[in-house]
């Protein structure tokens, strides 16, 4: 199968189906023309500004066939103010998800998308999505944030929750990964992308979180890609970059 994936920036992907698209976590910058006769499911893994725009519900004015799938963090309230309200989007149109619960929803095309979430390390939750026999895995802010500043006792008990969620994962196959890859966490960048790819086998990974520098992704690839051998980590340099995989 034959899939078309844009990187719109920072944990922001637009995914093209055949019968669909996906739009995980936009925030900003420019999502390509859509055709407003597919379905269009937009996933939003929680409420930080980084991850969530309300004018994401604009998208309803040319695209009436989305679907929002919304972290239960987001109220109604973060829609007040942008002129395109929730309340205007009829109701079957937005699925608030909850961590750790499984969820069903149509692709427009007599499919359906099986949605699995994880509780998140930071807030929200993190997606696990079957659709047409593949399993795409958007992690949102699900990471290993362990951090110089932390003490000893936090990063362990951030160790603790992050293996926790990774044990729903563990020994998947999933053909598209989208994970944090964060030059904050210096020389611990790589904790979480590792533990990971450690777990499930991840046959395309997209680094994303890494704050408009892409290069660190040269720098996995250079430190860490020896040890995941059956893994294609996706070079991305840019917003708009676009790649055509078959999976």
């Amino acid at each position: 199968m034959k899939i078309d994936v844009t990187y719109i920036g920072h944990s922001g992907f637009l995914i093209k189906w055949d019968a669909c698209y996906w739009l995980f976590d936009y925030y900003r910058g420019d999502i390509p023309e859509l055709d407003p006769g597919k379905a269009l499911i937009v996933f939003v893994s929680h409420r930080h500004g980084d991850h969530y725009n309300p004018d994401i519900f604009s998208l309803f004015l040319k695209h009436p066939l989305v679907t929002y799938v919304l972290s239960s963090d987001i109220k109604q309230g973060y829609a007040a103010g942008t002129g395109h309200d929730k309340g205007r989007i009829p109701g079957e149109r937005i699925k608030s998800v909850k961590p750790s619960e499984t969820y069903e929803i149509p692709d427009g095309d007599g499919n359906s998308i099986n949605i699995k979430t994880l509780k998140s390390t930071d807030e929200g939750v993190g997606f696990l999505l079957e659709y047409m026999g593949k399993t795409i895995y958007h992690a949102g802010d699900l990471n290993l944030w362990v951090w110089k500043e932390e003490s000893k006792q936090y990063n362990n008990n951030m160790t603790a929750s992050f293996r926790r969620e990774m044990a729903v994962l563990k020994d998947k196959t999933i053909d598209i990964a989208f994970a944090p890859l964060d030059p904050r966490q210096e020389e611990w960048y790589h904790m979480g992308l590792d533990e990971l790819l450690g777990t499930a086998r991840v046959r395309h990974v997209f680094p994303m979180h890494f704050w408009d520098q892409p290069d660190i992704i040269q720098k996995y690839k250079r430190e860490r890609a020896d040890n995941f051998p059956q893994t294609s980590i996706m070079d991305i340099k840019g917003p708009g970059q676009n790649f055509k995989l078959e999976i």
